[in-house]
C-alpha cells in the first residue's frame, strides 16, 4: 500500500508532528523537573506500545537494525533530557527556537557521514523557516535574553535530535516499525532513568494534574507521534523530514490558544506563514 501510495508517507509525518506538537505544552503542565518529565514520557510510552508490539511482532533478524534502535533510543533520551531542562532554565520560546537548528546539522551530518551534498533549496528553506520561527518568537525577544545556561542546553538537544534523525534512516531500512520504536524507546527510558537516579530527581509525590499530563505525554507525542515519524522517516529523506518537523512550533502555539491561554500576535502569524513556505520549498522537488 505504502509503495503504491508515496503520499501515505507524507500523511504519517503530518499527523506524527500534530502529536508531538502537544509535547510542550504537556511539559509545561505537567510542571516538574525536565529530567522527571523525559523519563515518564518514555516509561508511559514504552507501557502504552510494548503490547501493540507484541501482537504486531514480526521476527527480529537484523541485529544491526537492533543495535542501531538501541543507539537512536539513547540520542532521543539525551534530546529530551536537554531540552526539557533547558525549558525550565529558559524562556520556552528561546529553548523551541534553538531546539529546532536540527536541521542544520542534519544537512552538516549528511554531507559529512552519508556524503551527499543537501540541494541548494535545502539550505534555502531552512534559513527561510528558522527566520520564520526567529519572528515568531521575536527577535528583540533573542537579542535581549543572551544565551544562558538554558539556551546552551536546547543547543545541544538540537545536536541530539539532528543525530537521531540521520541515524534512524539507517536502523529503519529492514528493521519494523514497531520493533525499531520499541527498542529505541527501551532503551531511552533506560538512560533516563540512569540520569534521574544520578541526580537524585523527585519521581514521586505528584498531584493528579501532573500524573494526567506525564501520562498524555507518554501516549499522544511519544507513542502515536513517534510510531508515524518512525515509519515516515523509513521512505522520507531526513532532511525533508527535519525540516517538515519545524512546523511542530506552528501547531504548538495554535494549541496553546485554548490550553495555556496564549494568543497569537502579528508577528507570530506571519512567521508561521514564513514557516510553512521553507518547508514547502524543502519538500518542493
Amino acid at each position: 500500500m505504502y509503495k503504491e501510495r508515496p503520499w501515505l508517507h507524507y500523511v504519517l509525518l503530518f499527523f506524527g508532528v500534530f502529536c508531538i506538537s502537544w509535547s510542550a505544552i504537556l511539559v509545561k503542565i505537567a510542571n516538574i523537573s525536565g529530567f522527571g518529565s523525559g523519563f515518564y514520557r518514555l516509561l508511559f510510552g514504552t507501557i502504552g506500545i510494548l503490547p501493540i508490539w507484541l501482537y504486531f511482532k514480526k521476527p527480529i533478524t537484523d541485529m544491526h537494525g537492533v543495535r542501531i534502535a538501541i543507539i537512536c533510543g539513547i540520542l532521543f533520551a539525551c534530546d529530551i533530557a536537554l531540552w526539557n531542562s533547558s525549558i525550565m532554565l529558559s524562556k520556552a520560546s528561546i529553548s523551541t527556537l534553538l531546539a529546532n537548528l536540527s536541521p542544520v546539522w542534519v544537512g552538516l551530518g549528511t554531507m559529512l557521514f552519508m556524503k551527499e551534498k543537501p540541494k541548494k533549496i535545502f539550505w534555502i528553506g531552512t534559513i527561510i523557516s528558522i527566520a520564520g520561527v526567529t519572528i515568531i518568537i521575536g527577535l528583540s525577544e533573542i537579542l535581549g535574553t543572551g544565551l544562558n545556561k538554558g539556551s546552551w542546553l536546547a543547543i545541544g538537544a538540537s545536536i541530539f535530535y539532528g543525530a537521531y534523525l540521520l541515524t534512524v534512516k539507517k536502523g529503519r531500512s529492514k528493521l519494523d516499525t514497531f520493533s525499531f520504536t520499541t527498542i529505541s524507546m527501551i532503551s531511552s527510558t533506560f538512560v533516563l532513568g540512569i540520569i534521574c537516579f544520578a541526580t537524585g530527581t523527585q519521581l514521586t509525590g505528584f498531584n493528579t494534574t501532573t500524573w494526567g499530563s506525564l501520562v498524555l505525554l507518554g501516549l499522544v507525542p511519544q507513542v502515536l507521534g513517534w510510531l508515524s515519524i518512525n515509519q515516515a522517516l523509513g521512505h522520507i529523506h531526513p532532511t525533508v523530514a527535519s525540516v517538515s518537523l519545524l512546523s511542530q512550533t506552528i501547531f504548538t502555539a495554535i494549541f496553546s490558544l485554548p490550553v495555556l491561554g496564549e494568543i497569537l500576535n502579528i508577528n507570530e502569524i506571519a512567521g508561521a506563514g514564513i514557516v510553512l513556505t521553507g518547508i514547502y520549498l524543502v519538500n518542493k522537488k
